[in-house]
């Protein structure tokens, strides 16, 4: 068996379609043929050749120089005439008068095939999946199995979602499959037996870092051998298949090998200074001192500037540490990826300090001096979108053909910016992380917190990204915010290849996975747990940060290509706001209603463990902030106990208000505090209280408000936002107007005689909220609605075909 690339590219290949290429004005490679030969040979292909875009140079100045090894060949870029959907056709062993004839017919794919066909030339459709002009559809592709019989399904440039798809469907092929694509499109096949197809592989490569690492395997012992062997449809692939970041890499290697010929500014960049130790083994210490000199900028304008130098040293010394080209880009991404952070990091922290200052000119200074960090991301991102951007044609063609995976539903990554605090969103996230974890279900919790905060109350199926900069968030001191670093992000992606992207939190972590669905086409579900603008008005009272918190959040959810909503209230909420309801779908919750059940001697325990008297308890649970109206609470609470002196008040939890709060009520010993709970805690507490009161005019859902019910606690809750649609008015609780305390008193002047003379009529009541809970909140069918959210044929299941 011979080995042969069969796609590669040298210096003669001038039209780059990478955009940042573009931009910088860049040629598509500039390897030259005789060290395209080398390197080759050296990783062991009997046979060279080179395909550039419709252009034959340097195969035929190899071809001059060793005849019996290289053979000419051509990457020809070809049209459907009937839309100009452009399509890239390798063809193999030609001469001058064969290349003139196919640039002159190139141009109409029809025409051109009935040569190739007529002239029995050796050739393969390159990249079959990709669309080059974003105008390939699957009848396309269909069109193609009908006119060529070999196809490219392993370039080295290209990922997973590329390759190994079109393969699988290549190789369901069946004659009656060939009969009903030629009734479809009237289109002769290309020989008597076209379901028969032959396969090649080939780098693809542009930048010279990845020659011979996708190949063809073929029988011969000559050229003319081999060739005949590709005709005949007898060639496998081989190889490996690549990945974002050693296409990004090339994209370096390609921009350094630019600026070092044009000797243009951008060799003196951070990033070509950084890749010219990466690809030239001759670089030399002078250029070094030179990139120092640079940064000194860095360090004028800030101490904490220096951590650069002392990062560029480190990358020059462990890149000079590592010999083969994998260790040394595996190297280089992870200091590229703290490198990029601590710019960032920069940018974060001077934009916080020139927005409490004012001092617009200062922030944009900073960002001036972060655009080399930017610099040295964009190739990873624009690599990860561009291999995604195939992936609803692929989903296309599977389902066409009619082909699937080995898993019935798709992987989800859920973003939340917070997992281990005490509020609903973490206790909604962790639980779903828990179920799904236990019940297999593929779903992987995302966020960013310090290391030694990842305890054993949280799921195995938590990544937690590491975070270049936090802060708290104001007036909300117990939350702090993390931004995740981008680089660790991509790796992620790449990773578990998500089928869908839940964001729990419009905050850095939920924001990162919006940006991630959008350079990969995955479909983003943003969930909307907090209302924010509410919450901001009852804490600042301030009208402009109010319209700035609604104006982001709008912009936030209207990326999103679907919404997650806690009730039908709050549909008809966002609606009037502005938000586009097509989008909008209710997030349905479970609960575990067999850790929140009634607990017998619950009331005496209660009694012992916080010194509450007998009498009737009233319980709130959840976070103490001025936003949930506990002052309004509190107000209730006192009117009615000059009435019933047996009156108690219970408010659980933690918050920014809790402090101000205790001193309010300093004369009231029958209202008690807890504090933080942890969530075990809190049936028992359900269980030992005698009615839940949830005043919270802001809250979306109201986790706690189902909590308390599937304890058998009734709730009385406000006939603003979602907490209503929890409770069944007269049933299992009650909802009340807001607007004054006189309703409020009047509702628990009657439950708490119910309590008292009716006790039957109040069992009643409780029993009545448990089963509620019981038949609207289970669990498995909410994870299964969550994981299918995003179904579609996972490619991360298809694996190569066997031969």
């Amino acid at each position: 068996m011979a080995n042969v690339d069969l796609h590669v590219h040298s210096k003669y290949s001038n039209h780059p379609a990478e955009w940042f290429l573009q931009r910088i004005g860049a040629s598509e490679s500039y390897t030259e043929p005789e060290e395209l030969y080398a390197t080759a040979k050296r990783n062991g292909m009997r046979f060279v050749t080179i395909t550039d875009h419709n252009s034959i140079e340097g195969a035929l100045e190899l071809a001059g120089k060793y005849p019996d090894d290289c053979f000419v060949s051509v990457e020809a870029t070809t049209y459907f005439p009937e839309d100009d959907c452009k399509i890239h056709l390798l063809v193999y062993g030609i001469d001058e008068d064969v290349f003139l004839h196919i640039q002159r017919l190139r141009s109409n794919i029809y025409d051109l095939r009935d040569f190739l066909r007529e002239r029995k030339l050796p050739h393969s459709v390159a990249h079959a999946t990709y669309s080059i002009n974003g105008k390939l559809t699957v009848e396309h592709i269909e069109k193609l199995i009908l006119l060529f019989d070999v196809f490219e399904v392993l370039n080295g440039s290209r990922n997973r979602l590329n390759n190994y798809p079109l393969e699988h469907v290549l190789k369901s092929l069946t004659p009656r499959r060939i009969d009903t694509l030629h009734a479809k499109h009237r289109i002769d096949p290309f020989s008597d037996t076209p379901w028969v197809k032959g396969f090649t592989g080939g780098s693809d490569d542009h930048s010279g870092l990845f020659i011979a690492r996708a190949y063809t395997q073929a029988p011969g012992h000559t050229v003319r051998d081999f060739l005949e062997s590709i005709v005949c449809r007898n060639s496998l692939s081989a190889g490996i298949y690549s990945n974002y970041t050693s296409l990004a890499f090339a994209i370096y290697k390609i921009a350094y090998e630019f600026s070092r010929r044009k000797s243009i500014g951008l060799s003196q960049s951070l990033a070509a200074q950084l890749t010219e130790k990466l690809f030239d083994r001759n670089a030399g210490r002078r250029k070094s001192r030179l990139s120092l000199r640079l940064l000194a900028r860095f360090k004028r304008r800030s101490a904490s500037m220096s951590v650069f130098e002392d990062l560029y040293r480190e990358v020059l010394d462990g890149i000079s540490n590592h010999e083969s080209v994998d260790t040394k880009l595996e190297f280089f991404y992870d200091k590229i990826s703290v490198v990029c952070d601590e710019f960032f990091r920069q940018l974060i922290s001077s934009f916080e300090k020139s927005l409490a200052k004012g001092d617009i000119f200062d922030l944009l200074k900073t960002i001036s001096l972060t655009l080399p960090g930017i610099f040295l991301t964009i190739p990873f991102f624009s690599t990860q979108k561009h291999f995604s951007d195939g992936k609803k044609l692929v989903d296309a063609l599977l389902t066409e053909f009619d082909i699937r995976g080995s898993s019935p539903t798709g992987s989800i990554l859920w973003f939340t910016d917070t997992l281990n605090d005490l509020n609903g969103v973490s206790v909604v996230v962790r639980k779903i992380g828990w179920l799904s974890s236990v019940k297999d279900k593929d779903i992987i919790i995302v966020t960013s917190l310090p290391p030694d905060s990842l305890g054993d109350d949280l799921p195995p199926n938590v990544v937690n990204l590491p975070y270049f900069y936090e802060t708290a968030l104001p007036n909300y001191e117990n939350l702090t915010v993390r931004f995740p670093s981008l680089l660790d992000g991509l790796k992620l992606l790449d990773k578990y290849e998500p089928d869908a992207i839940y964001l729990s939190t419009p905050g850095p972590v939920g924001l990162f996975g919006l940006l991630l669905s959008k350079i990969t086409n995955t479909l983003s579900i943003g969930v909307f747990h907090t209302d924010f603008t509410l919450q901001v008005r009852e804490i600042f009272g301030d009208a402009s940060v109010e319209s700035l918190t609604e104006t982001y959040l709008k912009v936030f959810y209207s990326y999103c290509d679907e919404i997650r909503v806690p009730s039908k209230e709050y549909m008809r909420i966002l609606d009037e706001r502005g938000y586009d309801r097509t989008k909008m779908t209710v997030l349905k919750r479970g609960i575990e209603t067999d850790i929140f059940s009634p607990r017998p001697g619950a009331k005496e325990a209660l009694a012992r463990k916080y010194g509450i008297r007998s009498g009737f308890t009233m319980l709130y649970a959840g976070r103490v902030s001025k936003d949930k109206n506990l002052v309004f609470l509190i107000t209730i609470f006192r009117n009615i106990k000059a009435i019933h002196p047996a009156l108690n008040l219970v408010i659980a939890g933690d918050g920014p208000d809790l402090d101000e709060l205790r001193r309010l009520t300093a004369d009231e010993p029958c209202i008690v505090f807890t504090g933080r709970l942890n969530r075990e805690e809190l049936p028992e507490l359900y269980s030992g209280a005698d009615v839940f009161v949830f005043p919270s005019t802001t809250d979306t859902f109201g986790m706690v408000v189902i909590e308390a019910q599937s304890c058998g606690l009734p709730a009385v809750v406000t006939d603003r936002g979602g907490p209503k649609e929890l409770v069944v008015h007269g049933k299992t609780g009650f909802i009340v107007q807001d607007s004054s305390a006189e309703p409020w008193e009047r509702t628990l002047n009657d439950l708490l005689a119910l309590w008292e003379h009716q006790p039957e009529r109040y069992r009643e009541l409780c029993a009545n909220a448990r089963a509620n809970v019981l038949e609207n909140a289970n669990w498995d069918t909410v994870l299964d609605e969550l994981a299918t959210a995003g179904r579609r044929f996972r490619t991360t299941s298809l694996s190569p075909v066997p031969s």
